[in-house]
């Protein structure tokens, strides 16, 4: 996503805002005040840092660990290409039988 059109809407709802306002920061902060007024918040207030990180303990204390799963892994066909030749090379050896001779390679003339 490109910053430009945020940016822009940034700026276009500050212009309303200042319009509204008629360009008086002190009317506006007052507005504001009185949206918070009429728009209380619902949810629980966090004061600091601290006090937050022990709601987040608090709730993982109480909070089943979450499942383990297999970790994401991309298929690669080639990868998994090796893995089956390694694999089939495997169950050859393992069927094989090794025989060893007691004679010495034959040397070429």
């Amino acid at each position: 996503m490109k910053a430009e059109p945020i940016l822009q809407e940034l700026e276009v709802v500050k212009e309303r805002l200042a319009a509204e306002a008629n360009g008086d920061t002190r009317r506006f902060l007052d507005q504001m005040e009185a949206w918070l007024v009429e728009h209380p918040h619902a949810g629980p207030v966090v004061n600091s840092p601290e006090e937050l990180q022990a709601r987040l303990r608090a709730r993982e204390a109480a909070e089943p660990p979450p499942p383990r799963g297999k970790p994401y892994r991309v298929h690669d066909p080639i990868i998994a290409e090796v893995h089956r030749n390694r694999a089939a090379l495997y169950r050859e050896r393992q069927n094989e039988t090794l025989v060893l001779k007691d004679e010495p390679p034959r040397k070429k003339n």
